[in-house]
C-alpha cells in the first residue's frame, strides 16, 4: 500500500542513487489509484490541506517517473539490457529505446563508413509555395517556396507531383 511517506522515500532514493530503485511490479497502478483516492478526497472536501497533499503527491510521482526515465535512457545508451527493479512497463521502454539506439548507431556507422543507405528519397522541384503540412507518415514537411528543390520520401514526392505542386527534378 502506498503512502505519502513511501512515495517521498522512493523519490529520495531515486534522486540519491545512480542505480534504479527496485519497485514492486504494480507500482504505477498503485500510484494511479493512490492519486485518484487523494484527488477524490481533495475534491469532495474543501480542505486546502487535502488539495495541497494531492498536488504534492502528483508532483512526487511525476518526479519519480522522470528520474527513472532518465536512468532508463542512460541504460539504453550504455547497452544495458535489463535491470532488476524495473516495472513491466519500464522494461518494455528500455527494450524499445535500446532497439532504437542500436538501429541509429548502425545507420550512423553505415553512413560514416561509406556504405550506401537507400533512403527512398526522391528529388522534386516545388512549383507553388506550400505551407507546413503533416505528411502521410505523420511527419511535418515544409514550408516550401516555389522553385525550391527538395529531397522528400518517395510517397510525399509522388503526392506533391500528382497534386501539381511539384515536378520531378
Amino acid at each position: 500500500m502506498l503512502s505519502y511517506s513511501r512515495l517521498r522515500e522512493i523519490q529520495k532514493k531515486e534522486a540519491d542513487s545512480a542505480q534504479i530503485v527496485k519497485l514492486e511490479p504494480g507500482f504505477w497502478i498503485d500510484a494511479g489509484e493512490f492519486i485518484k483516492e487523494k484527488k477524490k478526497g481533495a475534491m469532495d472536501g474543501e480542505s486546502i490541506l487535502a488539495i495541497k497533499e494531492y498536488e504534492n503527491i502528483r508532483r512526487i510521482v511525476a518526479a519519480i517517473q522522470m528520474r527513472r526515465e532518465e536512468k532508463i535512457v542512460l541504460m539504453a545508451v550504455r547497452g544495458e539490457k535489463d535491470m532488476p527493479g524495473l516495472t513491466k512497463e519500464e522494461g518494455a521502454l528500455l527494450r524499445d529505446i535500446s532497439e532504437r539506439v542500436h538501429k541509429c548507431r548502425n545507420d550512423i556507422s553505415d553512413a560514416w563508413s561509406g556504405k550506401l543507405i537507400d533512403t527512398g528519397a526522391k528529388k522534386v522541384r516545388i512549383l507553388k509555395d506550400i505551407e507546413p503540412y503533416t505528411g502521410l507518415d505523420n511527419n511535418t514537411y515544409g514550408p516550401f517556396s516555389s522553385g525550391d528543390e527538395q529531397s522528400l520520401p518517395e510517397a510525399e514526392a509522388d503526392w506533391l507531383v500528382k497534386s501539381k505542386m511539384a515536378e520531378n527534378a
